[in-house]
């Protein structure tokens, strides 16, 4: 018997020649099928759009994405957002309680989650939090999920800290001071760089983080987050 690290039921899976040589799941299977069901694009009618850039959810007379034109509006645009699950039931829970509850355990069920994009990038940056706030909690949680995902990353930004950005509206938001700043020896003039994160909300986050890049003449911008 395992116990599943969402719900902490009990739960048996049936050993056969298929699954002799997997290791025993994290969770059980009815977590799995919530996780499943918080699939971007699961579920979602034909005619649902998205954003191609940040995948949000278009409105039906949204002939372009509003956020992004916002953005655009102050901060060059990410090339490409990357992300697989949406912010809401069981993904914003287990979010939740890895952060703010602080239960490091579940980075091992958000890194079984994650996934790379296929394409290339010459560095992988996670966006940091301030070292008050990880102190605090005990762990980066970025970075201990890409620790988990046994993925090598570069450390090339710093923040500080700042008012809780939920409390902020859009405008305050956008025209706070960058919290951003880079603190890397590394020449990245040319250079492709995937920025990580745990959630995308409005965007400012990592546009702050990439303007930061943007200025030292990087080739392209990606970002990857657990869930938008």
């Amino acid at each position: 018997m395992s116990r599943c690290m969402q719900c902490h039921d009990q739960f048996h899976e049936p050993l056969h020649i298929l699954n002799f040589y997997k290791a025993t799941p994290l969770i059980c299977s009815s977590c799995e099928q919530q996780w499943e069901d918080m699939r971007i694009s699961k579920g979602e009618s034909s005619n649902v759009r998205r954003c191609e850039r940040c995948l949000k959810v278009l409105a039906e007379d949204e002939a372009a994405c509003l956020d992004c034109t916002f953005l655009e509006q102050s901060y060059r645009l990410i090339d490409q957002l990357y992300c697989t699950y949406q912010y809401k039931g069981i993904v914003r829970e287990t979010i939740h309680q890895y952060k703010f509850l602080k239960d490091v355990a579940l980075a091992e069920v958000i890194a079984s989650k994650v996934r790379l994009p296929q394409e290339q990038f010459d560095y992988i940056v996670p966006i940091p939090s301030p070292v008050e706030r990880d102190r605090d909690r005990t762990f980066s949680p970025v970075k201990v999920v890409l620790d988990q995902m046994g993925v090598h990353y570069t450390e090339m930004l710093e923040t500080r800290i700042r008012p809780k950005q939920s409390a902020l509206g859009k405008m305050k938001r956008a025209r706070s001071a960058n919290p951003f700043t880079f603190n890397s020896e590394i020449n990245i003039a040319n250079k492709s760089i995937l920025l990580v994160d745990d959630i995308y909300t409005t965007g400012l986050t990592v546009h702050n983080a990439g303007a930061q890049l943007y200025v030292r003449k990087i080739r392209k911008l990606g970002v990857l987050t657990f869930a938008r």
